[in-house]
């Protein structure tokens, strides 16, 4: 195969995500190091991280001049906003004006692919990136003769929108490469590295995009994941390291593997990861403790089993408490999130959901209310609509479920006002941040994206 240059960019969110908040893409580095890998020649561009306007891509496609130009969005991390989707578009426009073919991939193009495709895409990829870019790369060009061989993608065949199937074979997580960090600078970052352990969930939230776009749950070996940790804390002397995986904690015995691994192999850092609560496991928290683990995230989500069940989250408010009391006792800062306008929810339950907070009192809470992600039960994928909010962070209800929003604002500014009371800061929007303690014994109550790595210390 011959060699071609490819570019890989993190697009500009609108607004540009917050600096103080803003963690490597590691979403985009893993794509961009198995195109390397492919025998490429690779430049990443996080536009993101480094302020950049869509017009400023010009000066750096004319001076790299990729034949190539690939785009991640909403694929791992959702952190951009639909409104940044005009801008993505003007990129590929910009790019593909200097002579590069265009692809993107990930969540919400998959399922609006003509809005990227009479945009300035070429291709839209709407299934894992890694295996179809192999194949695209294979390829001199993207010519509609060849494009209908490939698996997953959707392409333009004069003015019909092709959808090629998507039965390809699910990756095996395994013959991923370690992310090459020194694609970016991480100086542009918190000083948290990250990693992806795992694809996919064995739940099947009815809020979630997760099940419906990486299908079922695929890990990672605990050598190669603790590979990548001792290759973080010696390469890049990584004195914190969080597990981004929708659920790194799946599988309890391959965690405490990963964990007494660590120990084995003397790596001194500090980790964290977004857990599971129905995996709550004594011993595995004891294991993960003792290698360096201080802090862990559980989606709570309610505390009304009749709302759970609702939206077919397959947990108990019993397994909530148990997780977040057993982790704070085993030395792990607990971060919980809660969706206060799920399907069913009214005064009672929004009652029970504040008292499981206020019972076990997580250092960390952070309170959603429900945006129709694509791929779940509350979006229908049209190809002429308005692609919906995928943004979380909201002060107030948006409407998808427009029921007892009153009694749910009202618990809200109650559960907010407690909290307060015992010592919780509030969190309203990114300037807030500056009032949160950086120690063990800080407390807050977030609707904003929410900092990482606050109160770590082993």
């Amino acid at each position: 195969m011959k060699m071609k240059k490819v570019l890989v960019i993190n697009p500009p969110n609108k607004p540009h995500t917050e600096k103080s908040l803003l963690i490597e893409p590691i979403d985009v580095l893993t794509i961009a190091s198995q195109i390397k890998g492919f025998g490429n020649q690779v430049r990443v561009i996080d536009m993101d991280a480094k302020r950049m306007d869509p017009e400023s891509i010009k000066e750096i496609v004319t001076e790299y001049a990729p034949s190539f130009t690939v785009i991640p969005f909403d694929y791992h991390v959702p952190l951009h906003r639909p409104e940044a989707i005009p801008g993505i578009n003007r990129i590929a426009q910009l790019v593909k004006e200097a002579g590069s073919r265009t692809v993107i991939g990930g969540k919400t193009p998959k399922y609006y692919p003509n809005r990227f495709l009479e945009n300035g895409f070429d291709v839209v990829i709407n299934s894992e990136m890694e295996p179809v870019l192999e194949e695209l790369l294979k390829s001199d060009s993207l010519d509609i003769s060849n494009l209908g061989r490939v698996k997953g993608i959707s392409f333009k065949d004069l003015e019909r929108t092709v959808t090629t199937p998507n039965d390809r074979e699910q990756l095996n997580v395994d013959t991923l490469l370690i992310p090459d960090r020194s694609l970016v600078d991480l100086s542009d970052y918190i000083n948290i590295r990250s990693i992806l352990s795992s694809r996919g969930c064995v739940s099947k939230c009815g809020f979630c995009a997760t099940p419906d776009f990486w299908g079922k749950w695929r890990a990672r070996s605990p050598n190669n994941v603790v590979d990548e940790i001792e290759y973080l804390v010696s390469d890049f002397d990584a004195s914190k390291i969080m597990f981004l995986d929708d659920n790194a904690t799946v599988n309890p015995e391959r965690m405490k593997q990963i964990a007494k691994e660590i120990k084995r192999r003397g790596i001194v850092t500090t980790l964290g990861c977004l857990g599971m609560a129905s995996s709550y496991n004594e011993s595995m928290i004891a294991e993960m403790s003792n290698a360096g683990f201080r802090w862990i995230h559980y989606g709570g989500e309610s505390g009304s089993q009749k709302v759970l069940d609702g939206v077919y989250k397959n947990i108990t408010p019993e397994h909530v408490r148990k997780a977040i009391v057993g982790s704070k006792n085993a030395g792990l800062r607990v971060r919980t999130s809660w969706i206060y306008d799920l399907p069913g929810t009214d005064k009672q339950s929004v009652q029970q959901t504040n008292e499981l907070i206020l019972d076990t009192e997580p250092q960390e809470v952070r309170i959603h209310y429900l945006s129709p992600r694509v791929g779940t039960m509350f979006h229908l994928p049209t190809r002429t609509g308005e692609i919906p909010t995928q943004y979380i962070h909201h002060e107030k209800p948006q409407g998808v479920n427009p029921h007892n929003i009153d009694d749910i604002v009202t618990g809200v500014q109650q559960l907010t006002s407690e909290l307060k009371n015992r010592g919780y800061v509030v969190i309203r929007e990114s300037n807030d941040w500056q009032d949160v303690s950086q120690s063990r014994d800080s407390k807050f109550i977030s609707f904003c994206p929410s900092r990482y790595g606050i109160g770590w210390e082993r």
